[in-house]
């Protein structure tokens, strides 16, 4: 995809400042808002690529660091929405997320990091007070994930127990990597008893059928366990992610060494092996990928039902959903406190935005 701006169309009433633009989502994401119209701020922390990037758009430019309090703040001068693209969120998303608080702004990003829902839902009162809505999880992951489990509530209201199943990626970015290295655990998180629960990585497998046969799937933590917004009073939910033999073996093995990455070596040793990774799929990888979810809803007689969502490639994905988003935000469709995307918005979201293969 050449980067060049294309021409916009009517915008909707106020600005984005979209902060970490020259990223790989970044880039994506500025033709996709400009596209639909959006009237855009390239926000980061490198002088050089983000005055460059403003330039080749036409668009305006700041500069500045997560690490500055009044700096991020004045870059916030003007701003009604902030879309935070820079990860790894874990690290990146509380410094702007307080400057939302702290001036008013509305807060969405990309994470699919479980550490941030719970910031922004420890946060929630204190954004309702200020009439701050903080919603991230607006991409592909959690979005998808999101509607898929609030349509499966819709559809099988007696479930007491729900398992969601991802397909592995097919095409992935190095910052979308370096985030996945950086959440490694020796414990995952599933729901009992309607509680957050710590079971052993890579203790818990089971099998779904993603369209071509059982494959297996093994726990990971992921935010819709702790968010329970659209699954509230079902007792028990389970995420998997699909992983051949070597996977298995990897995470269980891998399980002692959870705590390096949050070490100041253990984050030297994944910016080194990040670099390694190729900065983004191209076109083609992308056009040629799609993604598979899968839920079972289980009632109290141990009964289940299943639905299965297809999509395109996650970046194509992200590109709609985020657009959606952003223009119901700046249309006024918002409601202070942390929000989960299905929740405020409804299940049917994800087709809506025009990004479903088929759901079923």
């Amino acid at each position: 995809m050449p980067e060049t701006p294309g021409d916009p169309v009517a915008a909707p009433v106020g600005r984005v400042l979209l902060y970490g633009a020259t990223g790989f989502s970044g880039r994506l994401l500025t033709r996709a808002l400009r596209e639909q119209g959006v009237d855009v701020v390239l926000a980061g922390r490198h002088h050089g690529r983000v005055t460059e990037m403003a330039r080749r758009w036409h668009l305006d430019g700041r500069v500045v660091s997560l690490d500055d309090r009044s700096q991020l703040e004045a870059a916030l001068d003007g701003i009604q929405v902030v879309l935070h693209a820079a990860g790894p969120f874990q690290h990146t998303a509380l410094p702007m997320m307080s400057a939302c608080l702290r001036r008013g702004t509305h807060y969405l990003d990309l994470s699919g990091e479980w550490p941030v829902f719970q910031q922004a839902m420890d946060h929630g009162e204190l954004a309702a007070a200020n009439g701050v809505m903080l919603m991230p999880g607006i991409g592909f992951s959690i979005v998808a994930s999101d509607c898929l489990l609030a349509l499966a509530r819709a559809r099988f209201p007696d479930a007491v127990a729900l398992r969601l199943a991802l397909s592995a990626p097919e095409v992935m970015s190095r910052g979308t990597f370096r985030s996945l290295m950086g959440l490694t655990s020796s414990t995952v998180l599933v729901r009992r008893q309607g509680i957050a629960t710590a079971v052993p990585a890579g203790s818990l497998s089971r099998c779904f059928d993603f369209g071509a046969g059982l494959r297996t799937a093994v726990a990971v933590t992921w935010p819709d366990v702790v968010i329970s917004q659209v699954t509230r009073g079902i007792p028990t939910l389970e995420v998997y992610a699909e992983a051949d033999w070597p996977v298995q073996v990897a995470l269980r093995a891998g399980s002692s060494l959870a705590p390096l990455p949050q070490s100041p070596l253990g984050q030297r040793l994944l910016d080194l092996l990040s670099q390694g990774w190729p900065e983004a799929p191209s076109a083609t990888q992308r056009q040629r990928s799609g993604f598979t979810l899968v839920v079972e809803a289980e009632d109290r007689w141990r009964r289940c039902r299943s639905l299965r969502l297809q999509t395109p490639d996650g970046y194509t994905v992200t590109a709609a959903t985020v657009s959606a988003i952003v223009r119901r935000v700046l249309n006024g469709q918002v409601a202070p406190g942390f929000q989960s995307p299905a929740h405020l918005y409804g299940g049917s979201l994800l087709e809506e935005s025009g990004c479903v293969l088929r759901v079923g």
